[in-house]
């Protein structure tokens, strides 16, 4: 099993999709070639495909029906498959969809059933060669470890072959090598898992940022010297002035000064060479060090005391699509950081909503003491707004447009960057965005609010968000089925669903 990283934009898509078939050659150069057929994860499916479309075999199944029912069937009869619909209910099965029927649209099943009957049909029949783009974005836990048995399985029972581009890293960690596709174009192969990756990348970080150091002290040592020179140079100029004034002789001195002039030019020539070395070799490094250190996503400073009263829910029970969530209890003091899991469609999005004031509650109390701000798979931004600076507007309606400008160009967005449409960035940019702008008010919210914000970005804005959050000081409630990402938040609490 092969996992295949690189940040948004880097072409793990691309790499999939050609593999697949599905896109022309991007190649300049090389050869691919694939020893058996490859099916490839089809998050595409229209919603009206129907779930044994998806497996490639409604025409048998409904051969096998009609020869069930003693109808004529369009195939021989002698190549009725007798045992193919209890497979594909095997299948169903094995990946959380026993009470689905195989005539049911995409359309009829949430996001997490969805994606369970796609990989169903990816692993139906054990394929030689899957390929996988970003298998568990919409999966609860329970779904998230399905995705990793059925890869094990998959490699080690069937002795397939896998690539699966995933910022999962507890998936990622069952992986035999990590491919990244660096931001530089390069491709860096890694023998193990991601920890022992993330451990070798950070290690080569360390040595290149030591170079760096050690390069730049060098650096300063070679101008000490150059100017040393130069000042030496200037000195015995004026020496030979001083003795051309005396009793020596114009030869004499001319001799002296040419063969002076010539060793410290030379002098002065070798240390500007090791200079422009040295200087190359800084270059190099920096670029190296570039295309490994994350983005930085830099919360703004927020005082929150920690007695201060910050959420309070009294049996509050909501209405959302005829279902009741609740009765939820919940209390919030200080900079505490609480955890909402669950499994899908246990209610935790409409708690945010609620908490966020979105909703309000068919009875009980929700009392919220501060203001907030919420980050989600779009950064908090809506994707109707067209251009970025239009959604930080609607989001930021009293913000000066001035101000909003030096903040989204402090994220890196300078210039027509602003003009870029929200539906067009990653989701690392528009959280990256969305960060910036917290802290352009005349206050900061002190408690965010963060719905899955680790499903759309990639691992190096992933990081890039864990240690920005590790400096936050407010206050927090997070909505994620990320295990790592929720080890490194230090929660102080949790509360499960489901609310229902």
């Amino acid at each position: 099993m092969t996992g295949l990283v690189g940040r948004n934009g880097s072409g793990k898509s691309t790499v999939l999709n050609f593999i697949a078939g599905r896109i022309g050659a991007p190649l300049v150069t090389g050869l691919c070639t694939c020893s058996h057929p490859v099916r490839l994860l089809d998050q595409q499916a229209a919603l009206s495909v129907r779930v044994m479309d998806l497996f490639g075999v409604s025409e048998p199944l409904m051969d096998l029906r009609r020869a069930v029912r003693g109808e004529p069937t369009k195939a021989a009869f002698e190549a009725i498959d007798w045992a193919l619909e209890e497979r594909l209910w095997a299948q169903l099965d094995r990946f959380g969809l026993s009470d689905v029927e195989l005539s049911r649209t995409l359309g009829a099943l949430s996001g997490g059933q969805q994606l369970r009957a796609r990989l169903a049909a990816l692993f139906f029949e054990a394929p030689e060669i899957v390929l996988l783009d970003e298998p568990t974005n919409a999966l609860d836990r329970d779904g998230q470890a399905m995705v990793a048995q059925a890869l094990r399985d998959h490699s080690r029972i069937h002795g397939g072959i896998a690539l699966v581009a995933s910022h999962d890293r507890q998936l990622l960690d069952h992986m035999d090598r990590i491919v990244s596709l660096d931001p530089d174009g390069g491709v860096t192969v890694f023998g193990g898992g991601w920890t022992a990756f993330a451990a070798a990348r950070d290690a080569d970080l360390a040595r290149l940022q030591q170079a760096s150091t050690r390069i730049q002290r060098q650096e300063k040592q070679s101008e000490a010297k150059r100017r040393e020179a130069a000042a030496r140079q200037d000195r015995r100029a004026r020496q030979g002035r001083q003795l051309r004034d005396g009793s020596q002789s114009k030869m004499l001195l001319d001799k002296a000064k040419e063969g002076a002039q010539n060793s410290a030019s030379a002098r002065i020539s070798a240390e500007r060479r090791k200079l422009a070395a040295q200087e190359g070799k800084q270059a190099e490094i920096a670029r190296q060090i570039e295309v490994k250190t994350p983005v930085h996503m830099d919360f703004p400073e927020v005082s929150l005391p920690p007695s201060k009263q910050i959420l309070q829910l009294e049996d509050a029970v909501f209405a959302v699509g005829g279902q009741h969530i609740g009765p939820i209890n919940l209390s919030m003091v200080g900079p505490a950081r609480l955890r909402v899991s669950g499994p899908n469609g246990a209610g935790k999005s409409t708690l945010l909503r609620a908490v966020a004031g979105e909703i309000a509650p068919i009875s009980g109390q929700v009392t919220r003491s501060v203001s907030c701000a919420v980050l989600d798979q779009n950064g908090g931004f809506s994707e109707e707004s067209g251009s970025l600076i239009a959604a930080a507007e609607q989001a930021f309606p009293t913000l000066a447009k001035a101000q909003m400008r030096a903040c989204l160009a402090r994220a890196g967005f300078r210039g027509d960057a602003v003009h870029a449409p929200v539906q067009g960035l990653s989701g690392g940019e528009k959280m990256r965005a969305r960060i910036a702008l917290l802290g352009a008010g005349p206050e900061v919210p002190p408690l965010l609010l963060l719905d899955e914000p680790t499903n759309h970005l990639d691992l190096t804005a992933l990081e890039a968000l864990e240690i920005g959050v590790s400096h936050w000081r407010g206050a927090m409630i997070v909505v994620t089925h990320d295990d790592v990402f929720a080890q490194k938040m230090a929660f102080t609490g949790e509360v499960s669903g489901p609310f229902a």
